[in-house]
C-alpha cells in the first residue's frame, strides 16, 4: 500500500512504498546582518542563503536509514557539496550502525541540528572542537546505543567530503551521556566527548598541518576569521570536554567547556600547545512547549506548540528569548590566534512549525592574536526546516 502523512503538522508529504518510508530533508536558511559598530571597522550588511541543504531520508522495514542531502549554499559563491550520505543499520533495538559522509556525535551544541539551535550560530568553541575530527561531511563509522536516559557514541573519523578537502586524516571520538534526573518538569543532563586524531591531513608531500579558526559566531559573509591560529604542523591532536544542561518546565539551560591539546612544530621546536574555551546559555520558552531531550541524539529539540495546531500556536506562535556567554582563547605559547569573548541575546519565533524567524544582538571582543577586535553586531535569520 502507498500511502502519506503529515510532517511537524504541516503539509510536508511523507511517501509510505510497501514499507519503505521517504521523507524529503530541508533545512534552507536566509541569514542578513552586519556590523553597525566595530572597531577596526568591518564591512556593514550582508545578506546570503546560510545553508541550503535539501534532499531525502529513507527508512526501509524500520531496518535500514538511508540519508541524501546536498548542500547547495553558503549562496552566493559557496563550496556546494554532498551534506549526507549515510547508510544507518537500526534493526537492533537501542544501537545504531552507521557509515558514509554524516556528522559524528560529539558535544551538544553540535549534536543540535542547525535549525534547532538555540541562536543562528553554534559557539565557537563548538564549532572549533567539532571541526577538529567530527563536525558536518565527516567521512566516518559510528556505532551507537542509546535509551531514555542514555547516549553512548564511538566514532572512527576522516576527512570531510568535498572538492579541495584532503581525506587523509585519521581520528577516533567517543561521546558519553546520562540523565542521572529524569522527571515530567526536570531533565538533568551530563555528558563527556573526546576526540584525538592520530594523523593530521596532509596535501601531497607535505607536512600534516591543523589549523583553528572562527568566524564571531555570526557570519553575514562579509567578515574574516579573525579568531585564526592559521596552520600549524602538529603530529596529532585533540579536545576533550564536558557538557551539561538542565530543563525544568520551559526553561533550559546549557553549557559545555573544552580543551584542545596540539602536538606540534613550530619555530623548529617540538612542544604541546593548550587552547580552552566554554559557553553558557539560557532559553526560555515564553509560548509554547519548551525544548524537549532526544535520545537519539542526545540533544535538545526546538521548542513546540503545546497544542494541536499547525498555526500561530496559542494564537502567537511559539517564541523563545535566549541569552549566551561565551570564550575562545586560541593563545598558546608562540601562537597568538586571539581570545574571544562575546555576549550575545536572541528572539526566536515559530509562526508554523516548519518556520522560524531569529533576531540576534551580540557584543565582542578579540584581544590578542593579529586583530585585535571589539564589535556590535545584529543579525537576523529566516528559515524553513522539515
Amino acid at each position: 500500500m502507498m500511502g502519506a502523512a503529515a510532517a511537524h503538522a504541516q503539509s510536508v508529504p511523507i511517501i509510505d512504498l510497501h514499507g519503505i518510508t521517504i521523507k524529503p530533508y530541508a533545512t534552507d536558511q536566509l541569514d542578513i546582518g552586519g556590523f553597525p559598530g566595530a572597531s577596526p571597522a568591518r564591512p556593514g550588511t550582508g545578506a546570503r542563503g546560510a545553508r541550503l541543504r535539501n534532499g531525502v531520508r529513507l527508512n526501509i522495514h524500520k531496518q535500514v536509514e538511508i540519508g541524501a542531502i546536498w548542500d547547495f549554499g553558503p549562496a552566493p559563491g559557496g563550496p556546494m557539496r554532498l551534506f549526507e550520505g549515510q547508510v544507518s543499520y537500526i534493526g537492533l533495538r537501542h544501537f545504531v550502525f552507521t557509515a558514509g559522509i554524516f556528522k559524528p556525535s560529539f558535544g551538544l551544541e553540535s549534536m543540535q541540528a542547525q535549525g534547532d539551535t538555540v541562536f543562528i550560530e553554534r559557539s565557537s568553541i563548538s564549532t572549533l572542537t567539532r571541526n577538529l575530527a567530527t563536525g558536518i561531511e565527516r567521512q566516518a563509522v559510528q556505532a551507537e546505543t542509546y535509551g531514555k536516559r542514555y547516549h553512548f557514541a564511538l566514532s572512527a573519523t576522516a576527512g570531510t567530503a568535498g572538492p579541495g578537502e584532503n581525506g587523509n586524516q585519521r581520528a577516533m571520538a567517543f561521546r558519553l551521556v546520562g540523565l542521572p534526573v529524569r522527571t515530567r518538569s526536570l531533565l538533568f543532563h551530563l555528558g563527556f566527548s573526546g576526540e584525538w586524531i592520530f594523523r593530521p591531513a596532509s596535501a601531497g608531500n607535505a607536512a600534516p598541518m591543523l589549523s583553528l579558526s572562527d568566524n564571531p559566531e555570526i557570519n553575514p559573509g562579509t567578515v574574516s576569521k579573525y579568531l585564526n591560529t592559521g596552520k600549524i604542523q602538529s603530529d596529532s591532536a585533540g579536545a576533550f570536554g564536558v557538557e551539561a544542561a538542565v530543563s525544568w518546565q520551559k526553561l533550559l539551560f546549557q553549557g559545555e567547556a573544552y580543551d584542545i591539546v596540539l602536538n606540534s612544530h613550530v619555530n623548529s621546536s617540538s612542544q604541546q600547545l593548550r587552547f580552552h574555551g566554554w559557553y553558557g546559555q539560557l532559553g526560555y520558552t515564553i509560548n509554547g512547549k519548551g525544548r524537549e531531550w532526544k535520545g537519539r541524539t542526545a540533544a535538545f529539540s526546538s521548542p513546540s506548540c503545546d497544542r494541536k495546531q499547525s498555526m500561530l500556536c496559542n494564537g502567537y506562535g511559539v517564541l523563545e528569548v535566549a541569552a549566551r556567554y561565551s570564550q575562545a582563547d586560541l593563545d598558546a605559547g608562540p601562537i597568538h590566534g586571539g581570545d574571544q569573548q562575546t555576549g550575545s541575546l536572541a528572539i526566536n519565533w515559530w509562526p508554523t512549525g516548519i518556520i522560524r524567524t531569529t533576531v540576534q544582538y551580540e557584543y565582542g571582543q578579540i584581544t590578542g592574536g593579529d586583530m585585535p577586535e571589539h564589535f556590535h553586531a545584529v543579525m537576523s535569520m529566516f528559515q524553513i526546516k522539515f
